[in-house]
């Protein structure tokens, strides 16, 4: 009797387990989904031609690439300090440079941004002295869009650091590598794999980028509408087959990008067993 009670409760714990997650899974399909089944293959097409669409299409991307290269450029030396060194504060730093940005909501990043860098901000003045202004302009994008993804590129990069074998290192330290030799021919070479992930993920969070952009650089000239800003005005003025247009072109973007983390994280675990 206790047995065939056993078996019939852990049916019931697996088919309640089955009913959740097809529920689960079928309610993100259909959210996900439902962006292809609200528009015709015509008007997405049209829309793909206008030209206010390839402008967002290449601000979006030129932007992202910028802010991915300085974020690359920035990251690294951060990450690598945070993982390799031991000072007072070091846990302080991790929390300002890394946890409060990613537990901002986006509206604030924006407001940060643009109160240091208006005439009056502490960074608007001395910019200011050499007539540089950088609120609602491209340099806004590149830099919101450079705030929002630092976090995402320390965070995976200094992990990656982090499984690198200190010993390996010490080794080559007694056998008379620098510390530059120890980086570059070691340390980073076995993080590569993280260090890429980074990258994708910082490169995804800053495509669909919005509310840091939105109200440092506003997206009211051709130079600062991205496709996440443009999405937001289209919805708000009714011009709903060119929100589908540019989301649809998001979604597919961003799918391709965590595709492409999903297959390095494979392909790093592939080589670390190995």
């Amino acid at each position: 009797m206790g047995k065939l009670y056993q078996k019939t409760v852990n049916r019931a714990f697996e088919g309640v387990n089955y009913v959740f997650s097809i529920v689960l899974i079928a309610f993100m399909f259909l959210i996900i989904g439902s962006l292809f089944f609200t528009t015709t293959l015509s008007a997405f097409i049209q829309q793909l031609s206008s030209r206010v669409v390839v402008i967002s299409v290449a601000v979006t991307f030129g932007s992202s690439f910028i802010a991915s290269v300085l974020v690359f450029v920035f990251s690294i030396p951060t990450a690598y300090v945070l993982s390799r060194k031991t000072f007072w504060g070091k846990r302080i730093l991790e929390t300002v440079v890394v946890d409060l940005p990613l537990s901002f909501p986006p509206g604030v990043d924006g407001l940060i941004l643009l109160l240091l860098l208006t005439k009056t901000g502490i960074l608007g003045k001395f910019l200011g002295y050499f007539n540089i202004s950088i609120p609602y302009t491209f340099a806004a994008v590149v830099l919101a869009k450079l705030f929002v993804s630092i976090p995402f590129m320390i965070s995976f990069t200094r992990e990656a650091f982090d499984r690198v074998d200190k010993n390996i290192e010490n080794v080559a330290y007694t056998l008379g590598a620098s510390p530059v030799q120890v980086f570059y021919k070691l340390t980073f070479p076995l993080s590569i794999w993280g260090v890429l992930k980074g990258i994708v993920m910082a490169l995804s969070k800053s495509l669909g980028e919005i509310g840091a952009t939105l109200i440092l650089a506003g997206g009211l000239t051709s130079s600062t509408g991205t496709m996440s800003v443009l999405i937001y005005f289209a919805t708000q003025k009714g011009e709903m087959d060119k929100a589908i247009a540019l989301a649809i072109i998001l979604e597919f973007l961003t799918f391709i990008l965590l595709t492409v983390i999903k297959v390095l994280f494979k392909e790093s675990t592939h080589r670390n067993h190995a």
